[in-house]
């Protein structure tokens, strides 16, 4: 049996990357043909009932009373989460294994085989790979004969369907929850919440999403059903709410599947349906630790790329296992140590640390190294004190931005760069508990500088609204408009689909065919799912647009590099000269987007050092107590062999926005990318 592996699966900040087959690593996985009855013992008459099981739990019962073993890794690794899959009321007597084996497999699409006396599933031919997990609990719809405002009804339906508006949709509850809460029923408020962090949930962005979560269950009057969905979302991402996903399959199963008798590692889909234990005696604890370490020993592939000395990594968190610790705070230490990878694809799957979600209704971002407020909201304390944007945060309860920044590292996930750690931390810099106080020591543009004391909420900043240089068609993903110039911008806010990104931009690139120039913006653009096929629109030729590395053994050296090439696609492609807009926020599926279009010499990129998190294909280490770790277990450099993971993609002409820029409403990145583009033209006109 062949096993296709895709190198760029799954890269996201909680998002996933994909790349088309021209970019898929083939790796065979041999095994011996299917025994069928040819094992005597399959012969043997088995029994067995139960109210509900996992496929694996009733195969590996069945296997031991014909005395048979069941590879429970390998099974998992072939056929994707399908063996987890839950069979209720089963009810075998008087069936040869078998016979038993076959009532409990062909349904869900799996067959078995025996080798050298042990039981091994994979799936039937045809059989496409399956992703299930716990279902989200069916939230009630909201209304039942409340009065909706009217932005909260307009951004249900925005969020209703396949065809889902997120961007306005958010822009409508933010509203709701903001400046228009007082005309929002109580009841509806934790409706307004949940579809916010359901949002952030589909973006990928887990943490604001959390955060979200928490304010509805603090909210008041919210029914069992939306502060069950709100508890859901708290434990793994909410991307499937019945009724607004009517019609579509919910995420899997909602029974959760007991902790693997040992651990094991995969680099199938994440294991679905496990929640870590929450009880470890001290041994157990050892043991899981362990365990881990060995596991990204063999599996992480960027110690080389980041001088990473994992021996010594091993002996400091070893030191640090408390015999008497909790479960909550062992699992906080793993995640501390793989925060250690310096991998923003590298992070605990199933157990989410704990974190401050009260804000003092500020909204704080980076400008040249430095943390400035950007958004104040209106009803906040804050607003009260006159605090302005512009103003810089000197000090947070008496700590500096860098000294603030080490103390949140033992609570905030990692980034692959520290450029991508402090513009991120800046979001969660005024975070606390809600109801307590921060002390800020701000100085306001005119040089003034005074302390305030201000109430952590449970309601974060609201960030400034999106600006467009020009008049715009909104899409979910894709926005695009005619610069006064003639030249074509299209801005690219979120790569998250697989289906949708690439038939926008087509719609953009159609509108804008006789543009002499064209400018893509993906800034701020977290990742998603890879993009050849809008690459494509901008190729004349196949061209090497990409090196991956993937581990292929357990040595820190043991890689497999392959070439990858793309190609032209779609009816025609775009010829005209292209600038790329970049940040440090640019990530993961924008990252590789960057990559493939520089490598292609196809593009001018112009802005600051993207967010370098290119670590490539995931695996996953399943722990004895059942906690889920994804690593990293590849990278991917441009075609001239420099790694991005880390580096990140330089841009060609390095223009670093200000706060003063901010603050006049001038966007100096887009004008040193038209400028460019117009002497490109000039040139080219001059030619002729």
């Amino acid at each position: 049996m062949k096993t296709q592996i895709n190198l760029f699966r799954n890269l996201r900040p909680g998002l996933a990357l994909a790349i088309t087959t021209a970019l898929m690593v083939a790796q065979a996985a041999c095994s011996q043909p299917a025994a069928g009855l040819a094992d005597e013992r399959l012969k043997s008459t088995v029994k067995y009932a139960s109210a509900q099981a996992s496929v694996q739990d009733i195969v590996q019962s069945l296997a031991e009373q014909a005395g048979l073993s069941y590879d429970r890794q390998k099974s998992f690794a072939q056929t994707d989460p399908l063996c987890r899959r839950w069979v209720r009321n089963v009810a075998i007597e008087g069936m040869t294994c078998h016979e038993a084996l076959d009532q409990i497999l062909k349904p869900v699409g799996l067959r078995y085989q025996v080798e050298n006396g042990t039981i091994v599933l994979s799936r039937l031919p045809g059989v496409p790979a399956a992703s299930p997990g716990p279902n989200p609990p069916s939230a009630p719809a909201a209304g039942g004969g409340l009065n909706e405002p009217p932005k909260f009804q307009a951004a249900r339906e925005a969020l209703r369907g396949p065809q889902k508006d997120t961007l306005r949709a958010q822009q409508l509850l933010l509203e709701v929850v903001g400046k228009d809460r007082a005309t929002l029923p109580p009841a509806l408020l934790g409706y307004a919440y949940v579809y916010l962090g359901y949002i952030e949930d589909l973006a990928g962005r887990r943490q604001k999403a959390i955060e979200w979560y928490q304010q509805a269950l603090a909210a008041k009057d919210s029914d069992e059903g939306i502060r069950a969905c709100a508890e859901f979302g708290l434990k793994q991402p909410l991307t499937w709410i019945r009724h607004l996903d009517e019609g579509a399959s919910p995420p899997g199963s909602s029974s959760t599947s007991q902790p693997p008798a040992k651990g094991y590692v995969t680099t199938g889909p994440a294991p679905g349906g496990l929640m870590p234990s929450l009880t470890l005696s001290a041994k157990a604890q050892r043991e899981n630790f362990e365990f881990l370490c060995q596991a990204i020993d063999e599996t992480y592939a960027d110690f080389e790329l980041k001088a990473i000395n994992w021996d010594k990594v091993r002996r400091h968190y070893r030191a640090r296992l408390d015999p008497n610790a909790s479960a909550d705070r062992f699992y906080r230490l793993l995640f501390q140590l793989v925060n250690e990878l310096r991998d923003t694809h590298s992070w605990l799957e199933n157990y989410r640390l704990p974190s401050p979600a009260g804000q003092p209704g500020l909204t704080v971002d980076l400008f040249e190294g430095k943390p400035f407020v950007v958004a104040v909201n209106a009803d906040s304390d804050a607003a009260k004190a006159g605090v302005k944007p512009g103003a810089e945060v000197l000090a947070v309860d008496g700590l500096s931005f860098e000294a603030k920044l080490k103390e949140m590292r033992s609570w905030l996930r990692a980034c692959s760069s520290d450029r991508a750690f402090r513009r991120e931390a800046c979001g969660h810099l005024l975070a606390g508990e809600p109801g307590s106080q921060v002390a800020l020591k701000l100085r306001s543009p005119d040089g003034h500088t005074e302390t305030l004391t201000l109430e952590r909420t449970l309601r974060s900043g609201n960030p400034p609204p999106p600006t467009f240089p020009c008049e715009m068609t909104h899409q979910q993903f894709v926005h695009f408009g005619r610069l006064p110039s003639g030249l074509g911008y299209i801005r690219m806010t979120s790569f998250l689909s697989h289906e949708q990104v690439a038939p926008e931009f087509d719609r953009a690139l159609e509108a804008l065919r006789d543009a002499p120039g064209l400018i893509l913006d993906i800034r701020d653009n977290p990742g998603g799912f890879g993009q050849p096929q809008v690459v494509g629109r901008l190729l004349q030729e196949r061209t090497l647009c990409a090196i991956t590395f993937q581990k292929n053994g357990p040595g820190h050296r043991d890689l497999q590099r392959q070439e990858a090439f793309l190609e032209p696609a779609g009816p025609w492609q775009y010829s005209g000269p292209v600038a790329l807009l970049v940040n440090d926020v640019t990530g993961s599926a924008a990252d590789l987007f960057t990559c493939f279009l520089r490598s292609a010499k196809r593009v001018v990129t112009v802005g600051t050092t993207t967010h370098g998190n290119l670590s490539g294909v995931a695996a996953y280490a399943v722990l004895p107590c059942g906690l889920v770790v994804r690593i990293s277990n590849g990278y991917i450099c441009d075609a001239s062999g420099k790694p991005v993971e880390g580096d990140g993609n330089e841009p060609d002409l390095s223009v670093t926005p200000t706060i003063a820029d901010f603050l006049n409403g001038k966007d100096p990145v887009l004008e040193k990318a038209m400028t460019v583009l117009k002497e490109k033209l000039a040139k080219s006109q001059s030619r002729i």
